[in-house]
């Protein structure tokens, strides 16, 4: 696999669609006709080739009217996923106006899941505004900006949130912008 950036597109050349990637890309494909989103957290990791499961696919999309959530709920039922969470759609949009996420997978299936947030503060909001397109087998993926992610996965402090940093820094050393991850890692007062 070859990383390359292209403008403010990442290309990730001889990179193969995994099962995993087939379902976020499925769920996408419906989300993006309703609203748009940005990835977030281990999972924009795995995009980049790091080695690791996960259960779980994070995304937020921006604060939407309780219609347009229903007829994304119903779109998604109606193509074999299901919310983890016991609610109708009225309950899950109010999961979601708390500030929660709520999970969503194939019918009948636990994991993988993705678990959808509405942006809900300043880091959000700059990952949601600021998003990259990454392609893969002409696939896009619009994932936060990397030098956030990588600062809030060291915030975060998990062996595996900093694996997750450290990895993500090195395959991307020839891009990123140095003085704004130095930018991030102050504003989540953190050190590398």
């Amino acid at each position: 696999m070859t990383i390359r950036k292209d403008s403010d597109k990442i290309f990730l050349d001889g990179r193969n669609l995994s099962e995993l990637d087939r379902f976020v890309c499925n769920v996408l494909d419906i989300i993006s006709k309703y609203t748009s989103y940005v990835i977030v957290s281990g999972y924009v990791a795995i995009l980049f080739g790091r080695s690791r499961s996960t259960e779980d696919v994070d995304i937020l999309i921006p604060f939407c009217d309780i219609s347009l959530f229903i007829k994304l709920h119903d779109e998604l039922l109606e193509n074999n996923y299901e919310f983890l969470n016991a609610e109708d759609s009225f309950g899950l949009f109010s999961i979601l106006t708390s500030g929660s996420g709520v999970r969503l997978c194939e019918k009948d299936s636990f994991i993988p899941n993705i678990e959808i947030k509405f942006v809900k503060n300043e880091s959000d909001d700059y990952s949601f505004q600021n998003r990259i397109p990454l392609i893969i087998a002409d696939k896009n993926f619009y994932i936060s900006p990397l030098e956030i992610q990588i600062a809030y996965k060291i915030w975060l402090g998990s062996e595996k949130d900093i694996e997750d940093a450290l990895f993500l820094k090195e395959v991307t050393s020839d891009f990123i912008d140095e003085k704004l991850l130095q930018e991030f890692y102050s504003s989540f007062k953190v050190k590398l």
